[in-house]
């Protein structure tokens, strides 16, 4: 169950698209990831697009939603009860909503928004970018995933993500459900032209997959 504990845009949800951003919490980074962040929510606002988030106050995702209301646009938090403590959401958002645990705290962010645009960050946005690149992969949603790779931050992950493709671990065709740009401005601008990929049928291919190993060895 999720409660809106607190709103000021109650029904705009259907007059402006929302744009799901994922980043570090942390402030103790390099300047250039806060600028960076920053830089990209101006660039979502600036073209008419709100910001949904993790709802905090601070690192890359403070500074993103510092960003989008610099040019007058829209946020919304989105934060679980454990984290809704006093100096962690961030005071100006336009809507927050407060969920029971992670789980919901990311099923209605992606809910809520047509893409995402992933910023640097630990742990927890590692977690949040590879689930909506798996839910891409797998039917469950159809968005364009956007990561912002400032200063090479994703350089070895997305070296990792080759691999699974040349390996063959992951169809080629899954490398059209995200795309990295070193500048704000690239990424975006990738975010918001991003025309859903087509995609095979993982679990069939799977089964046939399987059935053509099992066929091999029997006749082994």
């Amino acid at each position: 169950m999720v409660y809106l504990i607190w709103s000021k845009s109650e029904g705009r949800y259907a007059s402006m698209r929302h744009a799901c951003v994922f980043g570090a919490s942390c402030s103790k980074v390099d300047r250039a990831y806060l600028d960076a962040a920053y830089e990209a929510g101006a660039l979502l606002a600036g073209a008419g697009v709100g910001m949904v988030f993790g709802g905090g106050n601070t690192g890359l995702m403070g500074a993103a939603a510092r960003g989008v209301k610099s040019r007058g646009g829209e946020v919304i938090g989105v934060i679980p009860e454990r984290l809704n403590q006093p100096g962690i959401a961030f005071a100006d958002c336009d809507e927050l909503i407060v969920t029971p645990d992670m789980h919901s705290r990311k099923a209605k962010m992606e809910s809520l928004s047509f893409g995402f645009l992933a910023l640097p960050g630990g742990f927890g946005t590692l977690e949040e970018l590879l689930e909506v690149i798996t839910l891409n992969q797998l039917g469950y949603l159809s968005t364009p995933v956007s990561i912002l790779n400032t200063n090479g931050y994703y350089d070895a992950l997305l070296t990792q993500l080759d691999t699974c493709i040349g390996q063959a671990f992951t169809a080629p065709a899954c490398r059209g459900i995200y795309q990295a740009a070193d500048t704000p401005a690239a990424a975006v601008a990738w975010l918001l032209r991003a025309i859903p990929v087509t995609l095979p049928n993982k679990i069939k291919d799977a089964i046939k997959d399987d059935k053509r190993i099992r066929e091999n060895e029997t006749k082994s």
